[in-house]
């Protein structure tokens, strides 16, 4: 949730989750404020920078090697 216009609005982001270089990645596919559908184009790269702003908090544990969404359950492969 998020305060928008001085009104509380859900922000809902939709996508893959995936892993890179021993990092958690995201691609976002979907992002929408209250009801309204935002294009992922006018969003994406400020959602890429905060990504890299909290990169160290994406660092995977050693003993992962990928993590992945399936049939809507979190899998994480070990090394």
């Amino acid at each position: 949730m998020s305060e928008v216009g001085g009104k509380n609005v859900y922000i809902t982001v939709g996508g893959h989750l995936g892993s890179k270089d021993g990092y958690a990645t995201f691609d976002p596919t979907e992002f929408k404020v209250g009801d309204l559908n935002v294009p992922v184009s006018l969003v994406n790269s400020a959602l890429q920078k905060k990504m890299m702003e909290q990169r160290d908090r994406l660092k995977l544990p050693d003993f992962v090697n990928d993590v992945r969404v399936e049939n809507g359950e979190l899998v994480i492969k070990q090394k």
